[in-house]
């Protein structure tokens, strides 16, 4: 079973941070808009159970991704399953009826601008995301995907890195529930 280890933080200054990043030997993708909209289960609340059910739309991929409760306090750390799907119009509109069907109510969206990128740590691969969050500003998130067996050495390692950074103050609140406040 996969689970993520993710630390975000908030970016003052975006080209700046960017340029630290570069130094690093970030190995960066083209930028893409995602569109996360999330859904509530029909017989208990994710907010209240930590979970998260989302339709994603990310320039011309779309998935179906489910998130279980968060496991650390200090990192977003959870189990992350996503399932890609082959056949999805370009709004995402079929998936989100395919879950209205079954019950599930729709919450809210969140739209981002990202840019996407992996960088080498004590020989792991961080992925690196860049975000623009329209309504919110500007963040980074480093991700590492790794076993259970794996959690605790990859959450130091994860650690470690931010504060070599000199990043501090991180965010353990999705975007989504940033934008509900």
């Amino acid at each position: 079973m996969n689970y993520e280890v993710e630390q975000k933080f908030a970016v003052q200054d975006k080209a700046a941070f960017s340029k630290q990043l570069d130094a690093l030997g970030v190995q960066w993708q083209e930028s893409v808009r995602q569109e996360d909209a999330y859904f509530n289960h029909p017989s208990r609340d994710f907010a209240a159970t930590d979970e998260a059910l989302r339709v994603r739309i990310d320039g011309d991929r779309a998935m179906f991704t489910y998130k279980g409760p968060r496991i650390d306090s200090t990192t977003k750390t959870r189990q992350e399953l996503e399932l890609l799907v082959s056949n999805p119009d370009t709004e995402g509109q079929n998936m989100r009826q395919f879950l209205s069907n079954l019950g599930f109510t729709y919450v809210h969206s969140v739209v981002k601008q990202r840019k996407k990128g992996t960088l080498s740590y004590q020989q792991r691969a961080i992925e690196v995301a860049l975000d623009e969050v329209e309504g919110l500003g500007s963040f980074v998130e480093f991700e590492l995907v790794v076993l259970e067996s794996e959690l605790e050495q990859a959450t130091a390692s994860l650690a470690q890195f931010t504060q070599s950074l000199g990043l501090t103050d991180g965010i353990t609140t999705g975007y989504l529930d940033m934008l509900l406040r």
